[in-house]
């Protein structure tokens, strides 16, 4: 039986309501214990984009009831396998204090589900048609060594450092694009004849070691995985402002490990951020190629350009970035990554024994 209720009031609203409070509690958490390792603000950033998705596919919560407080708020355990039994009195509560709303049969069912439906199979089109997009440069010509005999040179110095399988350069003619990694497996660093011709070799490797550090940390697999979480979660807003913030912490993290492993200056990092910035407004204003509205944002993975020159230029070396969940054995970490991602914030507003609202 379908009930638009009970998708609303036990799915998408109190996903929304964990997302906000998520949100807010590792922001909190991390200006409290002033946390400047980028890798481990990475993490704790993740936590707020996984757990709406948790909530979203529960099959049941659950809260203690006390019929003397109108107001109460406390913490409960995600339950996404419907594992914990509801107890009976929250099911009563359910059934008399919500007016019943069924639409098994009726037209608005439905209706309902074909739109249901008819979002997923947008969102999964999006998805096929970027995955195509971004395989298909695995099919572009391959940068010659003897043409580009510099290139291979900085790569082959920067593998050492990474310790990492020497990836493929393509070479497109498609399109301009500034650097970009595809691919998990058997990664691809993908170039452009202008963008060779533009930069001097510094510069290039300092590219070249940015996108080095995107495979190294695997970032393409988790940034597929933050794409799928924020579009399945399309309804709520801030999905988008922590998928941009981890974004912007992914770009933030791979900026300065190129600043280690280069060697080169904060001002000469800084410089060529801003001037990849220039290079790729000048090819936005000159070209409109044709290719998936999706691919921009996750090929250039926008972030605040200004922060981002920010932490290079205050970066201090010596952290170890390549660990996605970088807590760095510190137990207080440990523990605080635990209880953000396992307890789940609950408010609940009940009369007369009868369950009002309970957001989740």
């Amino acid at each position: 039986m379908f009930s638009l209720q009970a998708l609303l009031l036990d799915h998408v609203i109190p996903s929304i309501f964990d997302a906000a409070v998520t949100f807010v509690l590792v922001l909190v958490l991390l200006k409290i214990f002033a946390v400047k390792n980028l890798a481990t603000r990475f993490a704790f950033l993740f936590i707020p984009l996984l757990k709406p998705f948790i909530v979203l596919v529960e099959n049941k919560a659950w809260v203690p009831h006390f019929p003397s407080h109108f107001f109460q708020f406390g913490l409960r355990m995600p339950d996404p396998l419907g594992l914990i039994k509801a107890p009976e009195f929250y099911t009563t509560s359910i059934a008399s204090g919500f007016p019943s709303f069924t639409y098994n049969r009726s037209v608005f069912a439905i209706v309902a589900i074909v739109a249901i439906i008819a979002i997923l199979l947008v969102l999964v089109g999006r998805w096929v048609q970027l995955f195509l997009f971004l395989n298909s440069f695995k099919k572009e010509e391959r940068l010659s060594k003897s043409d580009y005999p510099h290139i291979y040179e900085i790569l082959d110095k920067l593998v050492s450092k990474y310790k990492v399988k020497r990836p493929e350069l393509v070479l497109t003619k498609k399109y301009q694009f500034v650097p970009f990694s595809i691919g998990c497996k058997s990664p691809i660093i993908v170039l452009s004849k202008n963008l060779i011709d533009t930069f001097p070799k510094e510069q290039l490797e300092i590219m070249l070691a940015h996108e080095l550090a995107h495979i190294r940390r695997n970032d393409n697999l988790t940034g597929w995985i933050a794409l799928i979480l924020r579009d399945i979660m399309f309804f709520n807003p801030l999905i988008y402002s922590i998928y941009r913030k981890i974004e912007e912490e992914k770009e933030g993290i791979c900026d300065n490990i190129a600043l280690e492993k280069t060697g080169a200056s904060a001002k000469v990092v800084a410089n060529t951020l801003l001037d990849v910035a220039i290079f790729r407004k000048k090819i936005e204003a000159t070209q409109k190629p044709r290719y998936p509205s999706l691919a921009k944002g996750f090929l250039y993975n926008k972030s605040a350009l200004e922060r981002r020159v920010n932490s290079i230029i205050s970066h201090k070396p010596g952290n170890n970035r390549f660990r996605i969940l970088n807590l760095a054995l510190c137990p207080l970490k440990v523990f605080a990554f635990i209880l953000l991602l396992l307890v789940q914030p609950y408010v609940a507003l009940i009369y007369k024994g009868k369950l009002l609202l309970f957001l989740h």
